[in-house]
């Protein structure tokens, strides 16, 4: 007999409450649940953006074993979501978002196909900001003839935890 047991978790209806202030002095609320997956416990924070304002949430993931301590497990996710929120890779410059002075990117692949103004199904999120692709290729535009890294990394390991804030003049999102 097959298992055909769903079963979804969600943590925002589910999660404990957990509020920081970033370096630009923006107060973030997340919820942060732990819960066993195929391969091991997830811990998974998701930022509560009730007025999203174009703002979408930030979301942060720890897999560890099954018999990790939840409580240590969410005190590191804790110092991940504030290493995380204290990195920016944008810059507004009159009213376009632009790449930051450190010429990196870091954020998520979005394939919620809510991109209205994209012909593509996917889009980016980055700190926080739903970027397009064409707004990604308009942001590259002047780096034409340019060397590029690329690197993809799943949700469990982002690249914004390796990048230090080097200074806190970038306006936040």
């Amino acid at each position: 007999m097959e298992n055909n047991t769903i079963i979804t978790h969600s943590t925002l209806d589910e999660g404990s409450d957990f509020f920081i202030t970033d370096h630009w002095s923006i107060k973030h609320h997340f919820k942060i649940s732990s819960f066993p997956v195929g391969t091991g416990l997830q811990t998974e924070a998701v930022e509560v953006v009730d007025n999203k304002n174009g703002r979408e949430p930030y979301i942060f993931n720890i897999l560890s074993d099954f018999d990790s301590d939840k409580e240590y497990t969410e005190l590191i996710m804790k110092e991940k979501i504030k290493r995380g929120i204290n990195v920016r890779y944008l810059e507004s410059v009159y009213g376009k978002w632009e790449i930051g002075d450190d010429l990196e990117l870091a954020g998520r692949i979005d394939p919620n196909n809510d991109f209205d103004s994209s012909e593509f199904e996917l889009g980016f999120v980055i700190d926080g900001q739903k970027i397009t692709v064409e707004e990604l290729m308009r942001m590259i535009g002047p780096y034409g003839g340019w060397n590029f890294q690329l690197k993809l990394n799943d949700d469990f390991d982002p690249p914004v935890m390796m990048k230090q804030v080097k200074d806190s003049k970038q306006l936040p999102s």
